[in-house]
């Protein structure tokens, strides 16, 4: 069952293909993707690809905020379950909002290939995330020039995920725009309950 659900690596790396046709402008791209039911569920199992590097990301809020690091087996290990589980909800929230979402515009059709490139930029953006943090932890770089290292990432990911749903839109920029803006909006409300769990 679960190697069924967590798609290959030929899978993910088409996938991740389709995602650069789509950032370059070339509707080709969407060809790419596996909309199939059974792609539409293997898409969410991407998510497991995406789980080493999104626990690499949580330890730095052990940087940002040294009183929030666990100290005991028990505290490393709740610190990583709960972090783990708001993740599984940031990767599960978007495809629930983006249901009815779709049924109001009348994109009902458009609904299970917008999923899927939604998950697997999930995963595209990840990785693209892990580079400002490795950078502060294995660069001698200032918290200042950190911060906006991280925020100019923060920025072009959105950029990137704008060009691609607006191509999955057929260019319909202001659900583009509104879907984009949903889903910013979806990740750092839950980035922020994320971070008060943590700290309580």
């Amino acid at each position: 069952m679960a190697g069924n659900f967590i798609p290959t690596r030929l899978e993910a790396g088409r996938s991740l293909a389709g995602l650069f046709y789509l950032i370059l402008g070339n509707r080709d791209g969407l060809k790419l993707f596996d909309i199939s039911p059974d792609g539409f569920w293997r898409s969410f199992g991407a998510f497991v690809w995406t789980w080493p590097v999104q626990c690499f990301l949580w330890t730095g809020i052990w940087r940002a905020s040294p009183e929030m690091r666990p100290e005991t087996t028990g505290e490393i290990f709740r610190f990583f379950a709960v972090s783990s589980g708001f993740d599984v909800v940031a990767w599960v929230l978007p495809a629930l909002l983006l249901l009815p979402v779709c049924q109001v515009f009348g994109l009902t059709g458009k609904f299970p290939r917008l999923v899927v490139v939604n998950n697997w930029f999930g995963l595209l953006s990840a990785y693209i995330g892990f580079f400002p943090a490795a950078l502060r932890y294995l660069t001698p770089v200032s918290d200042t020039a950190s911060a906006f290292i991280s925020l100019g990432i923060y920025a072009a990911v959105i950029w990137l995920y704008f060009r691609v749903i607006r191509i999955c839109m057929e260019g319909d920029l202001m659900i583009t725009i509104f879907i984009t803006m949903l889903m910013v909006m979806t990740g750092l409300t839950i980035s922020e309950v994320a971070f008060s769990s943590l700290s309580s």
